[in-house]
């Protein structure tokens, strides 16, 4: 039996044991691609991309620190065995459960709006900030997450900085970070303007800056043919300006990175199983119906993304053009969907009910998005050791708990 035979009688045999639908990650993966941002001088994983503990405390191990976003989040990387140190709270404003767990743990914050600069003097006390910059343009895989330009709401514009400075000065906070994210799905076309759009920030701040985050968002080549992102020429462009700003500050500055999808996209499959099969007609589509919707992995419908689907091996049988749908009662429920829904069938072959296909590309943005719609269970996750040998990381989530703390209400 070779390895991708054996890979999959291991899907297989979780999903027996599991049940479908399932996420399976591979922490080897998420290992490897850990150390590809070698060069940076540090790695700071966006938790919001996969929250799953066994895979925070793999990138922990690895030597990662973490953004987190919210105060679920930061018990999270608590739990995973991340310190207050190693945490960095990213966010344009601070809800009151945050402003709770931030002031206890005196986290370091990363201010997307100028007011935030009030809430993080009050509630740490004076010391350092980062200011996260908006440089007055973007770029995304889509609209929904290009977050630069004067349409997205995150970041400090970038013409407000000077008075941004006078402000924190008066409440006795030190800029010592500098951090810049202008969309999710970069494909490297703003590089260079990114840069030179941060050296006047980093000029503005050089009595306090210690350090300039590059942010993440890099693209993943989720689609065959696909080129992937050129990480080592956006590493060669941030790491010369870093030199250089150095040289101009008389001081070293450190650059980091925080990327999140390039760590653990292609570390996540989602197994489903096949319910049944059905056509709409000669001129109609053919459907493979399956137990995942968008409820378990939502990134089609949001944003027509492509995820490769296979059969668990290759089987030889033959393939004709085939929708995958799941169970929920929209239309939308497709995971073959290109932009605003049209339709994108992939080469599939007939298949029979309890068969499984397997989505790949998943580990970014999957379960993490995943919700109880229909009162359907979120989708247990299992992960993959460096010995090859699979465990349960979480239970699939039944919402009948959350009914029975209802009924206890109902008068």
């Amino acid at each position: 039996m070779d390895s991708s035979q054996q890979r999959a009688a291991l899907h297989a045999e979780v999903a027996r044991l599991h049940g479908t639908p399932l996420y399976v990650y591979d922490l080897s993966v998420v290992r490897r691609n850990l150390k590809r941002f070698a060069r940076f001088d540090s790695v700071r994983y966006a938790v919001k991309a996969n929250s799953n503990l066994a895979v925070l405390r793999a990138l922990r191990e690895g030597g990662a620190r973490c953004e987190v976003v919210s105060a679920g989040e930061i018990e999270r990387a608590r739990a995973a065995g991340f310190t207050p140190g190693e945490m960095v709270y990213t966010a344009d404003l601070m809800d009151r459960r945050a402003r709770a767990l931030v002031g206890d743990l005196k986290l370091h914050v990363n201010a997307g709006s100028a007011s935030m600069l009030e809430d993080v003097a009050t509630v740490c006390g004076p010391g350092q900030v980062t200011l996260r910059v908006n440089p007055g343009f973007g770029e995304g895989h889509d609209r929904k997450v290009t977050t630069g330009g004067a349409h997205s709401k995150h970041g400090i514009w970038h013409e407000e900085l000077p008075a941004v400075r006078d402000r924190a000065e008066a409440l006795g906070l030190r800029v010592t970070g500098l951090h810049v994210h202008i969309g999710s799905g970069l494909e490297g076309r703003f590089v260079e303007r990114t840069v030179e759009s941060m050296g006047s920030a980093v000029a503005l701040f050089s009595e306090t800056l210690e350090r300039v985050s590059c942010g993440g968002g890099m693209s993943f080549p989720y689609a065959p043919g696909e080129e992937a992102f050129d990480l080592e020429g956006f590493a060669e462009t941030w790491l010369a300006a870093r030199d250089r700003w150095s040289r101009e500050l008389g001081r070293p500055l450190t650059l980091e990175a925080e990327p999140g999808r390039l760590l653990v996209a292609d570390a996540g499959v989602l197994l489903t199983e096949v319910c049944g099969m059905k056509s709409t007609g000669r001129e109609g589509a053919t459907f493979l119906l399956v137990d995942a919707g968008f409820h378990s992995m939502i990134r089609p419908l949001l944003y027509g993304a492509f995820h490769r689907i296979s059969t668990l091996a290759e089987d030889g049988r033959p393939t004709t053009p085939k929708m995958v749908a799941g169970p929920l009662c929209e239309s939308s429920d497709v995971f073959t969907q290109g932009k605003e829904g049209a339709p994108a069938p992939q080469a599939l072959p007939d298949m029979e009910r309890g068969e499984l296909l397997m989505i790949h590309d998943v580990g970014a943005y999957g379960a993490a998005m995943a919700s109880c719609y229909n009162s359907r269970s979120l989708p247990a996750e299992v992960v993959i050791g460096d010995d090859g040998a699979a465990s349960l990381a979480r239970p699939a989530i039944n919402p009948n708990h959350q009914l029975e703390l209802e009924k206890e209400l109902l008068p």
